[in-house]
């Protein structure tokens, strides 16, 4: 095998483990993520396990969160009884999975304890304190229905109408105080 080919699959690994660290995911997920993207073929866990070097219990615990989060899917081959996992490679696919986890009853569920939380100091009786705190509810409520609607925003585009929206901000950006001009919004053509 090729010294710099190898090397190159490792270093990949390496970056989404640490990625996936980041995001909370466990390191194992984005190894595993990792070695699924850049094999050809569907790998059994087994396999993953070998290339990883870790227990096939670690694998089959991340890989279930990778399931979950449509990152990964399970396949199976003929006259084999294992089941096998080959990783999503549309990462547009991949990024609506995770925001259309707002939509779970955690998020929901905040939301709806931001807004009580609001009616509640609505009601206090009036001070300094209550007016502080429905300063900084109310920033935080602001925050939260643009998030929301952006995330909606964003499941509904198609990575074409994506790249269009990026170019009209980074080009009303431009307009508004020529910070585009200086720090490119827009990653470089392939």
């Amino acid at each position: 095998m090729d010294e710099k080919l190898d090397r190159s699959r490792e270093l990949l690994v390496q970056a989404l483990g640490r990625q996936s660290s980041f995001w909370g995911l466990g390191k194992t997920a984005g190894e595993i993520y990792g070695a699924l993207y850049l094999s050809p073929d569907p790998l059994s866990l087994e396999n993953v396990a070998a290339r990883l070097g870790l227990t096939k219990g670690n694998i089959s615990i991340a890989v279930r969160q990778l399931e979950q989060l449509g990152m990964v899917r399970r396949s199976w081959q003929r006259g084999d009884r294992r089941v096998f996992f080959e990783a999503e490679g549309d990462f547009w696919k991949i990024a609506q999975s995770f925001l259309g986890l707002r939509h779970k009853p955690e998020f929901s569920q905040s939301f709806a304890m931001l807004e009580e939380s609001v009616r509640l100091a609505g009601e206090a009786v009036r001070s300094a304190e209550r007016e502080q705190v429905m300063e900084r509810l109310g920033s935080l409520q602001e925050f939260y229905r643009l998030v929301d609607s952006t995330v909606e925003l964003l499941l509904s585009a198609t990575p074409e109408k994506m790249k269009t929206m990026m170019e009209m901000i980074s080009s009303a950006v431009a307009g508004i105080g020529g910070a585009a001009e200086r720090k490119n919004l827009m990653p470089a053509e392939k």
